[in-house]
């Protein structure tokens, strides 16, 4: 995973927050971010807390765009817990590593959504395939950053 393509996509996102899309998109990953810090490694805590993080686990995987593309490059394709477990048999630890998973895969998501913000025509497989390749070049190719003011542009409005 390249970390610095995911923490300049997700800083970039923070200037698109005029689209509910894309806001929604951004606290789904703060919130994500949120319980990955937070996650409890004590077995009582975790018992307490276990439903909301599955919860947030599965609205999030709903309807998110990159798992439209099949393709065995496709690095952040859900993967199934060992055995067929579902998430409310998963351990702690197991659901922490579906939970930790979600946050890049929503990265995708909200840069995915900016880009068609600008460029509607563009291919969803394309887009996707190019943005699982986690190229920080992808961000510059359409554009996409903030300014100084953290109000959203990109070349069609400057």
């Amino acid at each position: 995973m390249n970390k610095d393509f995911y923490d300049m996509a997700y800083e970039v996102l923070s200037h698109y927050l005029n689209w509910p899309d894309v806001a929604d998109t951004y606290k789904s990953i703060v919130d994500g971010i949120n319980y990955c810090n937070n996650y409890y490694q004590i077995q009582i805590d975790f018992d307490n807390r276990k439903y909301e993080v599955i919860n947030y686990i599965t609205e999030v995987r709903k309807n998110n765009i990159i798992d439209a593309y099949k393709n065995c490059l496709n690095p952040l394709i859900l993967v199934p817990l060992p055995s067929g477990k579902s998430l409310f048999q998963a351990s702690p630890q197991e659901l922490y590593n579906n939970l930790e998973q979600e946050i890049p895969r929503l990265i995708i998501k909200g840069v995915h959504q900016t880009i068609k913000h600008f460029n509607e025509m563009a291919d969803d497989n394309d887009l996707i395939a190019e943005l699982l390749k986690e190229d920080i070049n992808t961000l510059a190719k359409y554009d996409i950053r903030g300014d100084v003011n953290g109000q959203a542009q990109n070349a069609d409005s400057k």
